[in-house]
């Protein structure tokens, strides 16, 4: 379970969902001295929204690629590479008009691949083909949104929602949402709400 890999998807270099994974990571590293960290900054670089010709190479595997399609297909690659080599994945993910950022959406546009991470059974459907592993979603939300639970979603919330099923569909169904509700709230409400969160992230660590 030493292996982490760690998603920063807002596009703000002083987003609280940052100050979060790196908590995350920094106790990770002191809890496991021999921990392999991969941290990949999809916010700040994120990669190339997709494309007639992009979906040819992701999803058509067509006999003949330009450069940038080799590219995107290398590029796509490694970060499925990543996904399977991780025993568990953190993902800081603001809610951004009540859904994902653009860049963690382009990303999962990227690694979403049918014969790389989910296949199809005539009989039975779609299926993932990555192994299990904890994913935990940091999310930093504007107001108060709830904590993603499926059992009592916030109609206002679409992100819990979609992150768990697209992450179910490529194989990763131990999903888990850790909230911190009212960053735009201002005073006690966004300090408690970075607390619950850090609460949660050593709760999570502790258990590790």
């Amino acid at each position: 379970m030493n292996n982490l890999l760690v998603l920063d998807t807002s596009p703000r270099k002083d987003a609280v969902s940052r100050s979060l994974t790196e908590g995350f990571i920094s106790a990770w590293g002191d809890k496991f001295s021999d921990a392999s960290i991969v941290h990949r900054d999809i916010g700040a670089n994120p990669p190339e929204h997709i494309d007639d010709e992009l979906i040819d190479a992701l999803r058509r595997d067509p006999d003949h690629l330009s450069d940038r399609q080799t590219a995107a297909i290398a590029a796509s690659d490694a970060m499925i590479a990543e996904l399977a080599a991780a025993d568990v994945i953190v993902v800081g993910a603001p809610m951004h008009n009540f859904t994902i950022s653009g860049a963690l959406r382009t990303w999962i546009d990227h690694i979403a691949r049918p014969g790389k991470t989910f296949g199809y059974d005539p009989e039975t459907g779609p299926h993932g083909l990555l192994d299990d592993k904890p994913v935990y979603v940091i999310s930093t939300r504007g107001g108060k949104y709830g904590d993603g639970d499926p059992e009592d979603p916030n109609p206002a919330d679409f992100q819990s929602g979609y992150l768990r099923h697209i992450f179910g569909f490529i194989g990763l169904k131990n999903f888990n949402i850790i909230a911190a509700n009212g960053m735009d709230m201002g005073g006690d409400h966004r300090a408690n709400g970075i607390k619950e969160a850090k609460d949660k992230i050593n709760n999570v660590i502790a258990a590790a």
